[in-house]
C-alpha cells in the first residue's frame, strides 16, 4: 500500500503556506508543523537509502523548492553522535521519525556586536521522540545541539527556509564564547 501523504504532497502544501505567509516565518512554521507531523505519521514513502547512516551524521536532500524558498532533508545521526552547538540562519522544522534525539537549546546573551564572540545561556533541553516536531526561528530560537541517545541511528526530517547546502552558518563554544563559521554539505542520491 502506498502512503497517501508523501513528500510530494507535503511540498505542495508547504508551497501554499510559504506563498501565503511570505516573510512571516513564525506563521510559516506554525502552519507547517502539523503538516510535517502528518508526513511523519506514515513514512513508507521514504526510500531506505535516505535513512542510512554515513559516519557520524548525514543529510539527504529530498526536495528543494525551485525558487529556494525551502528545502526538505532526511537527517541521520549515528548512535551517540552529537552536533556542535550551531545556528541555521533561517527558519526551520525538525520532525523525528526514528530514534530519540536529545535537543539542547541556547540563547545569546551578548549584544551581537562581535561576529567572532557569543555569550550563551541554556534555554532548556528535551528528548524528542518519534512524531515530535520542533521549530527554529532566528535570531532567538535557532541555536541548539542535538545528540542521538538511541541505541541505533536516528532519522529526522528537517525543513529549512532555503537550501542549507553550502550556506554560511555558525557553531558556538559556550566555554570560550568563540564563534566559528561553517557550511553544511547535503548528499544528493540519484
Amino acid at each position: 500500500m502506498i502512503s497517501t501523504y508523501d513528500v510530494a504532497a507535503f511540498a505542495r502544501d508547504l508551497d501554499a503556506v510559504v506563498a501565503e505567509e511570505g516573510a512571516d516565518h513564525r506563521a510559516v512554521v506554525e502552519r507547517a508543523k502539523p503538516l510535517l507531523a502528518r508526513l511523519l505519521a506514515d513514512m513508507r514513502w521514504l526510500d531506505a537509502r535516505y535513512a542510512e547512516p554515513r559516519g557520524g551524521s548525514v543529510q539527504y536532500l529530498l526536495h528543494k523548492h525551485p525558487a529556494d524558498a525551502y528545502s526538505i532533508v532526511s537527517v541521520v545521526f549515528n548512535t551517540g553522535y552529537a552536533t556542535p552547538i550551531h545556528d541555521h540562519t533561517t527558519w526551520g522544522l525538525v520532525g523525528v521519525w526514528r530514534g530519540a534525539e536529545h535537543e539542547e537549546r541556547f540563547k545569546r546573551t551578548d549584544d551581537r556586536t562581535r561576529p567572532d564572540y557569543a555569550a550563551l545561556r541554556s534555554a532548556g533541553a528535551v528528548v524528542n521522540l518519534p512524531g515530535v516536531v520542533t521549530h527554529l526561528l532566528p535570531p532567538d530560537e535557532e541555536i541548539h545541539r542535538i545528540t542521538n541517545q538511541a541505541p541505533h541511528p536516528s532519522c529526522s526530517i528537517h525543513v529549512y527556509g532555503g537550501d542549507l547546502n553550502g550556506r554560511l552558518r555558525h557553531q558556538y563554544d559556550p566555554a570560550t564564547g568563540v564563534v566559528q563559521e561553517f557550511r553544511t554539505s547535503v548528499v544528493v542520491l540519484a
